[in-house]
């Protein structure tokens, strides 16, 4: 597949921005040094902070271009039964995304993210449709937070549930969230969320449609469909000590008991697979150590379809249960050392396998270690890694074993 100009431009771009500031930085982020005796001040991490495009007194205040742009080499190869079984070793356009947030009186703000088309598979099936520059919305909502105690968001937004979908992809630690995590959240529906604090707690609740239609050529935007059924969210959160925070979250997709999808006639879901999730995790620093865990359950799947080395579905109705420990160490102030051991009791295979179509497995456990170089911080980083998985296919016991070798590069503004 051929790439559109203005993605070989930003990709060239982002490579010579990360090999001449991987090259020049040192220190804290914008600083780069000449030599030892003669620091001096860079702008060059200041042109992600150059996204205003208007500012003024009247009811519209800022209005910001927002983005991101994930690409990431893969080469990964499986071994199913002690057979080599297939590999995959290429270059992903994982996200790529443009969009405006606008400030405006009475503390409201505007989110408007796009998926934008790349041709290769990274973001959506884009190889198989002419889908043109924009794909289709990421979020599109508006928010209003009159102080730091409450806050209500209207619109297409991420359902906010487990410590892995909850940080942005542009500041994840690991190149992909982990297979337990990726197969009980939701693919951001509309609906609306409050945020609130009481008896000493941090509580958001929210309610949405799991649904959304596409527009009239049937291929992009995702408009809600009030017709198909309904989700609901809660989590809280409790500051244990000073260094460690711990988690709820509770998420209700009414799929008739992981039998029917919560689209129903719409065009496509955006709900979980499962019908009830529940997560209980904690997020601790203690110094230049951190440590993310959760333990997550989820009940009611829906149907799970089996790839090309398994002859067994999932049934609907099915229950899973899973766990990510998390650990990383901040080796300097630009260089951070992370790891992440997750199990999965029953599901899809990790992200990360892309190859042909990924299988339905059991007992699965995931090993990984990378290296995180932030040159901008989040703004502008590379991140390499190494994940081992291993577990049986499902309802057969045919060992899978896979190997792969992860490299990024993330820009955000």
């Amino acid at each position: 597949m051929t790439q559109s100009n203005s993605l070989r431009k930003l990709m060239t771009g982002a490579g010579a921005a990360a090999v001449l500031a991987g090259s020049l930085t040192a220190g804290d982020p914008g600083k780069t040094v000449i030599n030892d005796k003669m620091p001096i001040e860079s702008s060059f991490c200041d042109i992600f902070k150059k996204n205003t495009l208007y500012e003024g007194d009247g009811f519209i205040k800022k209005v910001k271009l927002k983005g991101r742009y994930h690409g990431q080499y893969i080469s990964q190869q499986e071994d199913v039964n002690n057979t080599l079984d297939n590999g995959y070793h290429e270059f992903d356009h994982r996200r790529f995304r443009l969009g405006l947030e606008i400030e405006m009186a009475h503390d409201l703000t505007l989110n408007v993210l796009s998926n934008i088309s790349d041709g290769s598979g990274g973001i959506g099936n884009h190889s198989l449709v002419n889908r043109g520059f924009i794909d289709d919305w990421d979020e599109f909502n508006l928010a209003w937070e009159p102080n730091d105690d409450l806050y209500v968001i209207l619109g297409k937004q991420k359902q906010k549930i487990t410590r892995e979908n909850t940080t942005s992809s542009n500041s994840i630690l690991t190149i992909e969230r982990s297979a337990i995590t990726n197969s009980v959240i939701s693919d951001k529906p509309w609906g609306v969320a409050v945020g609130f604090k009481a008896l000493g707690l941090n509580h958001e609740v929210g309610a949405y449609v799991a649904g959304a239609n596409l527009d009239s050529t049937g291929e992009r935007w995702n408009w809600a469909d009030f017709d198909s059924n309904e989700s609901l969210t809660y989590r809280t959160s409790y500051g244990i000590t000073e260094s460690t925070t711990a988690f709820f979250d509770y998420q209700y997709t009414n799929n008739n008991g992981g039998l029917v999808s919560p689209q129903l006639l719409s065009d496509t879901n955006l709900g979980s697979q499962f019908e009830h999730v529940f997560a209980v995790g904690t997020e601790s620093e203690f110094g230049r150590l951190g440590l993310i865990t959760d333990f997550i359950y989820g009940a009611n799947g829906l149907q799970q379809n089996d790839g090309p080395n398994s002859n067994t579905d999932i049934p609907a109705g099915f229950d899973t249960f899973g766990l990510v420990i998390m650990p990383y160490y901040d080796i300097t102030e630009k260089l951070q050392l992370v790891t992440r051991y997750a199990y999965m009791d029953e599901g899809r295979e990790q992200r990360t396998q892309r190859f042909d179509q990924r299988d339905v497995v059991q007992d699965y456990h995931t090993f990984y270690a990378g290296l995180n170089y932030y040159i901008c911080k989040h703004n502008l980083k590379l991140m390499g890694g190494y994940e081992y998985a291993t577990g049986e296919t499902f309802g057969e016991g045919v060992d899978v074993e896979t190997g792969s070798w992860m490299f990024a590069v993330r820009t955000s503004f």
